[in-house]
C-alpha cells in the first residue's frame, strides 16, 4: 500500500514467497530470497546475525494514516468468557503489564530468557531486550482501536473484498480493555 501511494505496484515488480517465519528467516540466510516480512522475533534474530531492517512497520503504519505504531499481536477470547471472567482478565492483564515493567527495568530478568533463546553474545541480547521494548504498546487500547480502523479502511479500499472480505469495518468488539470493562 506504501509502495503503491509512491507509484510502485509490487503486484508487477516483485516475486513473493510465502512460507513459515523459521523457513522465510533461513532462505535470507542463505541468500535464496532478498528481502523478508517477519514476525519481530525472527526478525531480530536476523538483525543479530547482521541483517538489517529495510523499513520499519510503524513508519509503514503511519504513511497509512495511523497516528502511532499499532499493536499487531493481542489475545483472543470469546465476549462470553470476558464477560463472565472479568477479574481473572483484570489480573491477567495487570500482571502482564508488571512483567513488561520488569523486563523494560531490570536487565537481569532477562537471564531465563537469554538461556531459552541460546543467544550467541550479549549484543544478540541487547537486540531482543531492545526490539522487544519497542514493541510494547504504550498507547491505550481506544487510540489502538481507532488507528486500526484506519489500518482497516486502507487495506480494504487497496485489497477490496478479496483482502478483507465482506465486512466494510472493523469489528469494535476485537478491543477489549480492561480499564473500562467494569
Amino acid at each position: 500500500m506504501a509502495a503503491l501511494g509512491a507509484g510502485r505496484d509490487l503486484t508487477k515488480e516483485a516475486r513473493p514467497s510465502y512460507g513459515a517465519p523459521p523457513l522465510i528467516a533461513e532462505k535470507l540466510v542463505q541468500g535464496e530470497t532478498e528481502t523478508a516480512l517477519e514476525f519481530w522475533n525472527f526478525s531480530t534474530d536476523l538483525e543479530s546475525r547482521g541483517f538489517r531492517r529495510a523499513i520499519e512497520i510503524a513508519d509503514v503504519e503511519k504513511a497509512l494514516g495511523a497516528s502511532g505504531p499499532v499493536a499487531m499481536i493481542g489475545y483472543v477470547f470469546s465476549e462470553a468468557f470476558a464477560a463472565s471472567h472479568k477479574d481473572a482478565l483484570k489480573r491477567y492483564f495487570a500482571a502482564a503489564a508488571e512483567a513488561r515493567k520488569i523486563l523494560a527495568e531490570d536487565p537481569s530478568a532477562w537471564a531465563p530468557i537469554e538461556a531459552r533463546l541460546r543467544l550467541k553474545d550479549d549484543a544478540a541480547l541487547a537486540v531482543y531486550r531492545q526490539r522487544y521494548l519497542e514493541g510494547v504498546p504504550k498507547r491505550t487500547v481506544t487510540e489502538e482501536a481507532a488507528d486500526a480502523r484506519i489500518l482497516y479502511h486502507r487495506l480494504a479500499e487497496v485489497g477490496g473484498q478479496e483482502l478483507v472480505g465482506k465486512a466494510k469495518e472493523l469489528d469494535a468488539g476485537l478491543f477489549y480493555d480492561p480499564a473500562t470493562s467494569e
